[in-house]
């Protein structure tokens, strides 16, 4: 039995994962402009979801759901196109609404809003207490505010979809292990960002990865999870000993033809710390924002000259090597923090205090989240901080 269209249309809205009960900014911008443009005072967009509906934005009235069947919408996704209704209370089907009869609603214009398979998931709406017409300059106007409304109502539900996507391909939980604590914090400046980060244990060996693909938005997130992965299935031969800047130019080039393809490079900070004696074993590919805080409070500035992934098809890249001693503290960082800092070209200053006075890793990285929340974040911000205890291993 085939799918009816009814059905098709339920699993096109769910498939939206709209978030009920928060603010979209995005289509209050429009329904907002509509009250304006059209002098009309109400304007929604409504979303039909089983017998009831709901709306993600409002203006000039506040609605949180009503039965589908009480609606003018549920009569604009049969129709398919615009619908217009110059007075309600002359219209057999509509005067007996209660937003006719009760709430004193005359004029009504509706438009649906598809999804790219052509799915009505929703419907842009203007509403008048006065009988009016919707022809000419008008018309055109609220067609194309329903334009408008369709690519952000589409847009937002697929980047909140991809956001939850990356933030699920970032580590789950700290590690704890052997007087070693892992965690991290990635604060896209858009719903879905450029920078990743990625921490695993293999036979004593943690491999710890940030990285920043040029651009922001799904495509950068989509390269970004493709470095992630390609770096996770060297995680192995890295542990068995193999050297670092072997394993990061054979990813590189395996993921040129994605790169030039998407005319985007990536920076990269890959390491590999050995958990019994603390050695680190790391490759800057272009990013230079790593230290480490020793017991005595020294700190010590990792980098190197390499470039980033994906510049160059015959670049190749250099392990190089420092310690994390008992006592000893490592932050990998992405360069949106540097944003934060009120002298960024000396960031390892303010950076290594914050490093040095943080009691634990959750508390350092709440700081820097506090530090991003506190100011207009203009790029990703991620940071990822291994502390290892004074008693060591």
């Amino acid at each position: 039995m085939g799918t009816s269209a009814e059905e098709r249309r339920q699993r096109a809205v769910e498939s939206l994962a709209l978030d009920e009960g928060r603010q979209h900014d995005r289509l209050d911008r429009v329904t907002r402009l509509a009250r304006t443009a059209l002098r009309v005072p109400i304007s929604t967009v409504t979303v039909l979801d089983g017998e009831r509906a709901w709306f993600p934005s409002t203006a000039g009235i506040e609605l949180d759901e009503l039965p589908r069947d009480q609606t003018f919408c549920d009569r604009t996704h049969d129709e398919g196109g615009t619908l217009v209704v110059e007075d309600a209370t002359l219209h057999e089907r509509f005067r007996e609404l209660p937003v006719v009869s009760e709430g004193g609603i005359r004029f009504y214009a509706g438009h649906p809003l598809r999804d790219h398979a052509g799915n009505v998931v929703g419907t842009f709406c203007v509403y008048d207490t006065e009988p009016r017409t919707l022809a000419g300059d008008d018309l055109v106007t609220f067609q194309d505010l329903a334009a408008w409304a369709e690519l952000e109502l589409v847009a937002s539900a697929e980047m909140t979809q991809a956001g939850r996507v990356q933030a699920s391909l970032l580590p789950a939980t700290p590690i704890r292990v052997d007087g070693w604590d892992v965690a991290g914090v990635c604060l896209p400046a858009l719903a879905v960002g450029g920078d990743f980060y990625d921490y695993v244990v293999t036979r004593q060996t943690l491999h710890l990865a940030l990285g920043d693909v040029m651009g922001k938005g799904t495509g950068a997130a989509l390269l970004g999870a493709g470095v992630r992965t390609a770096l996770r299935g060297t995680n192995d031969a890295v542990a068995a000993g193999v050297d670092l800047g072997i394993v990061v130019t054979q990813v590189a080039r395996s993921l040129l033809a994605d790169f030039e393809a998407a005319e985007s490079f990536a920076t990269l900070m890959e390491v590999a710390l050995d958990l019994d004696d603390g050695e680190l074993r790391y490759v800057d590919a272009g990013s230079g924002l790593a230290l480490v805080v020793h017991a005595d409070g020294a700190v010590e500035r990792l980098g190197g000259r390499d470039r980033p992934l994906g510049v160059l098809p015959e670049d190749h890249w250099t392990e190089h090597l420092a310690e994390v001693e008992p006592g000893g503290r490592l932050l990998v960082f992405s360069d949106g923090v540097l944003d934060l800092l009120d002298d960024p070209d000396r960031w390892w200053g303010p950076l290594g205090a914050m490093v040095a006075e943080a009691p634990d890793v959750p508390a350092l990285l709440t700081a820097i989240a506090r530090l991003a929340r506190s100011q207009t974040a203009l790029d990703d911000i991620t940071a990822v901080a291994v502390f290892r205890s004074e008693h060591g291993r």
